[in-house]
């Protein structure tokens, strides 16, 4: 097989190869960049205080469904006091303030970006209140079983100050 003739297995150069991009393909890099675009902007347009006011809003529904979940599996008879304490210990592991690092999501007083949690245990009642760094009400829930109303002001109206 070999005679005498060496076997070269060298291959042959390639000479570069000039990018090519169809239309089409641009097209579609295109269009893909278009729709994270529009998905994204949203999200950088909403301003800190706003997500802010957001997740307050969030740790306060989240709260509203413990306290109504524990509502309705009291078959110790708690009252809405114990019931707040025990939820509030709870929930603080959970959740963080959005608004105020140092303090905690919820609490039973008053505090910047806390979910305050007041309880009646005359009236068999829990409210849920939070508030901005104006003192202004973001939200509210009355939760007296088996209903509960709740307030939530609109976010569009941060921006209006």
């Amino acid at each position: 097989m070999n005679n005498g003739e060496e076997n070269n297995n060298i291959a042959p150069e390639k000479k570069p190869r000039k990018l090519k991009i169809s239309y089409v393909e641009f097209f579609v890099i295109f269009i893909v960049f278009i729709t994270v675009t529009i998905y994204l902007i949203p999200k950088w347009m909403l301003s800190s205080e706003q997500k802010q006011y957001g997740r307050l809003q969030t740790n306060t529904a989240m709260m509203t469904s413990k306290v109504l979940s524990k509502f309705s599996d009291n078959t110790n008879k708690q009252l809405p006091s114990e019931i707040a304490k025990e939820l509030t210990e709870e929930m603080n592991a959970l959740c963080k303030n959005p608004i105020d690092k140092k303090n905690p999501a919820y609490s039973l007083e008053e505090c910047l970006g806390c979910v305050v949690i007041e309880a009646d245990d005359k009236a068999k009642s829990i409210v849920l209140s939070a508030k901005d760094k104006d003192g202004k009400l973001v939200a509210r829930t009355i939760i007296q079983p088996p209903s509960y109303v709740t307030y939530n002001r609109d976010l569009k109206e941060n921006n209006e100050k």
